[in-house]
């Protein structure tokens, strides 16, 4: 079994027990054989300050920290690669993370934490409509500009958003060789679903039609469709898979066996990749 996307204890959303040796011991356990031990990387923020909702611009000393702390770290049992999580930025493919400082690193983990700048839809309204994360919408006022940023959507066309997406992805894929894997992938389409785009509109088939050149890039190119569990759109996995994709599973580990994300439960997503009989994939450096 094999984990591309775990989660080192320098960044505040990791346990502090997420150490190399305890990552380490933990997947001998769990007969993970392989693994990506991540630091977050992002070299701006959208609101141009060090914080924005519950993310973080990196900073350069927790960051030649885990430079130093990977190199000094010898596993004994498993492989280890070094890489980042780090955000997708907007339809031309830039990504938040550095060319130079990609070269220190294995592989990028490319997310899309929040909605991207897209043609057709400029980035203008730095929301994030999800409750939980941001109570203040939860009002009069924030009710409005969740009701604005969704006419903006349904102005901009959600077939053009979802190809802006996927312009996106196909860009970076082709400027960036160190992105391997696109992690939190589901169907494709949840970030566009958290930002109130109604992408379901669109019809399923044609939804599929137009990830269809990403799906062949990325078997082009060795870059791995990451699962963290079960999909209801299974009708994407499946022609993804018929072109040629491979699929990793992840726990997204943020805890060894409790709280967000455990790496305890890595095997949930193996076991959907089974149910489906998607390719699996081994990243290679």
């Amino acid at each position: 079994m094999l984990d591309y996307h775990i989660h080192y204890y320098i960044d505040s959303c990791a346990n502090d027990e997420m150490t190399f040796t305890n990552i380490e011991n933990k997947c001998v356990e769990l007969g993970i054989t392989e693994a990506a031990v991540l630091k977050h990387y992002s070299s701006a923020m959208p609101n141009g300050k060090d914080d924005w909702i519950c993310w973080h611009r990196t900073k350069p000393e927790q960051w030649k920290q885990y430079l130093a702390e990977y190199a000094a770290y010898k596993p004994r049992s498993i492989l280890m690669s070094s890489g980042v999580e780090t955000e997708l930025c907007n339809e031309r493919g830039d990504i938040n993370i550095p060319v130079e400082e990609q070269q220190k690193i294995d592989l990028v983990q490319l997310s899309v934490h929040y909605m991207i700048d897209l043609d057709c839809l400029p980035l203008s309204l730095l929301i994030y409509p999800n409750l939980n994360f941001c109570p203040e919408f939860n009002n009069d006022e924030g009710r409005r500009l969740l009701e604005e940023w969704r006419q903006k959507t349904v102005d901009a066309g959600e077939e053009n958003i979802i190809k802006g997406l996927v312009n996106a992805y196909m860009n970076a894929i082709k400027r960036y060789p160190k992105v391997k894997s696109l992690a939190h992938m589901g169907d494709g389409l949840v970030p566009l679903r958290t930002y109130l785009v109604a992408v379901d509109k669109v019809g399923n088939e044609r939804i599929i039609e137009i990830f269809e050149p990403l799906m062949s890039l990325m078997a082009e190119k060795g870059v791995v469709w990451e699962l963290a569990g079960s999909c209801g759109n299974t009708a994407m996995l499946k022609r993804a898979n018929e072109l040629g994709v491979s699929f990793t599973a992840t726990a997204d580990a943020h805890f060894l066996d409790s709280g967000w994300g455990p790496l305890s439960k890595h095997k949930n997503a193996e076991v959907f990749l089974d149910s489906m009989s998607l390719r699996r994939g081994k990243i290679s450096f």
